[in-house]
């Protein structure tokens, strides 16, 4: 039983260290590779597309077929995949062995969870995935300082220390996982038109975003898609509503506490992948730092996750997920307003703050996370509901990063434009592309070990106005994290409860309320027809 948390623990890590260490290596890979480096985040998007698209896919999967063989398939495949990334020889050959790494991860982060919920008994539920949920995001917060000290030996190492950590992981799974028994009244059948749709709205969504802080909200390249997405999610409805063997079992959102997961972590994605993207840049571009000092400056968030993820999952066993859900998100809130305050003073002590809060906070909340939804849903759909909490927190990360880059971008050239205006300055197309590259080169070293004197007459006339330009930015991004925050934490007070509201409603609502109990679908719901005389 423990062997297997401490599998899928690292499987679950590794997925998570290789979203936020990637963003350190790809001015390095691209340089490598001869690639365009206004093309980099494609080294991002196209891990991100199939990840987010394929893991409802995942967990369905592995209800239909086994979790422990889904998620080994899953397994082989990123491992192979990790090997072929580290070997790139040319950018479409990198691009397209990360859309191979992100299905393969697709496959492993919902069976994941539902094996270690399936096989934990009910009172060490809450402490295992808490344990699960705390140390992968450990992990990921640790993430910068693994790709920031391995990129700075080769930036090939990103990418292949995940072929060895994913064999160990098959073969500890092998070894002490058992097959679980497949559920006897879970349906056998995909939902293929369901499955197809679902995959254009995600992609279309999460990749219009991704391109919004560079090209703006209203670009055809972005609007395009997400149009798309919205009429994809309409059509996903209505194939789901009509099918036999939906992918998503819409009746799961009538449980509240699975409801409450999926919006907590949806948010905390937002928080978790947005800030994960930005911080290592403020460190690098704002206090000067290399990249791997950057990533060694993070560390103070860790280590309050993997302290704070394992006392959350007690707390659940103990109390359920309101009282630490909550807390979590109000610490996260004190986080934003602790960066937002400590920005302009553009030195390392300040952010400590924020950084440990921020930890506490992540900690509590994505720990808490997975056992409040998957312990309110039947085990038949244990995989499925993993893979739709999964996805959430995809999404909000995507929604997030567009999010908060587009408000550092937007706030940070309105700002230095201004300053520049007040000196008769309008900057020419061909000084902002210079500015771009300077910013690129910024990312790679580290601003403290670029030698300004043997810049161009251009960088060293407005270096002060942009830095104090992204100073503005990067407090409206810190702010808009803690207003994120208290949106979950409204959230999980309103609908958690440490016993799920499918059933006992006469405790819950008033005496002369309408709503009952039914049970027309597999389990208990609610609804809002009235008892019949």
């Amino acid at each position: 039983m423990w062997i297997t948390l401490i599998a899928m623990t690292v499987s679950s890590a590794m997925i998570l260290v290789d979203q936020t260490s990637v963003p350190l290596a790809i001015p390095h890979a691209m340089d490598d590779l001869g690639a365009d480096p206004s093309l980099g985040s494609w080294v991002l998007t196209a891990n991100m597309l199939p990840l987010a698209a394929l893991m409802v896919l995942g967990g369905r999967l592995g209800d239909i077929f086994g979790l422990r063989k889904v998620f080994l398939v899953g397994a082989v495949v990123f491992a192979g995949a990790s090997a072929l990334a580290g070997l790139a020889q040319d950018f479409p050959w990198m691009v397209a062995a990360r859309a191979i790494q992100g299905a393969g991860a697709a496959l492993m982060m919902p069976t994941a969870v539902a094996i270690v919920s399936a096989t934990f008994p009910r009172e060490e539920k809450g402490k295992a995935l808490g344990l699960l949920a705390g140390f992968a995001a450990f992990a990921a917060a640790l993430g910068p300082v693994i790709g920031g000290g391995l990129a700075s030996l080769d930036w090939r190492l990103v990418f292949l220390v995940n072929t060895p950590l994913a064999v160990i992981t098959i073969l500890l799974t092998l070894n002490a996982t058992a097959p679980l028994k497949l559920a006897k009244d879970a349906s056998r059948n995909l939902d293929l038109p369901g499955v197809i749709v679902f995959s254009i709205g995600i992609v279309g969504i999460v990749y219009g975003l991704s391109q919004a802080a560079e090209l703006g909200m209203g670009d055809p390249q972005v609007l395009v898609p997400v149009g798309i997405a919205v009429i994809a999610f309409i059509g996903f409805w209505f194939v789901e509503k009509h099918s036999a063997n939906p992918m998503i079992e819409f009746r799961l959102f009538r449980h509240l506490n699975f409801l409450a997961a999926n919006i907590s972590q949806f948010l905390a994605g937002m928080v978790e992948l947005g800030t994960a993207l930005l911080l290592p840049y403020f460190l690098l571009m704002m206090i000067g730092l290399s990249p791997i000092a950057a990533g060694i400056a993070l560390i103070p968030a860790t280590v309050p996750i993997m302290l704070a993820g394992p006392l959350a999952g007690k707390m659940f066993d103990r109390v359920g997920g309101r009282i630490p859900l909550v807390t979590g998100f109000f610490v996260l809130a004190a986080s934003g307003i602790a960066f937002a305050l400590a920005v302009s003073e553009r030195e390392y002590v300040y952010l400590l703050p924020g950084l440990i809060l921020q930890g506490i906070g992540l900690g509590m909340v994505l720990t808490v996370n997975d056992p409040t939804g998957l312990d309110s849903v039947p085990p038949e759909d244990q995989g499925q509901a993993a893979g739709v909490i999964n996805t959430s927190e995809q999404l909000g990360g995507a929604v997030g990063i567009a999010l908060l880059m587009a408000i550092l971008v937007s706030d940070s050239i309105h700002k230095t434009q201004e300053s520049l205006a007040a000196k008769g300055i309008t900057p020419t197309p061909g000084e902002t592309a210079q500015w771009k590259a300077f910013i690129q080169k910024i990312d790679a070293e580290g601003l403290g070990h670029i030698d300004i004197s043997k810049q161009p007459e251009t960088i060293r006339f407005a270096l002060n106005d942009v830095l104090a330009g992204h100073v503005a930015g990067y407090e409206a991004v810190f702010y808009t994290t803690a207003g994120i925050a208290l949106l979950g934490a409204i959230a999980c007070l309103i609908l958690v409860r440490k016993t799920d509201r499918v059933e006992g409603f006469e405790k819950i609502f008033v005496r002369r309320s309408r709503w009952v109990s039914s049970n027309t679908g597999r389990t208990p719901a609610v609804t809002k027809h009235p008892p019949t005389d």
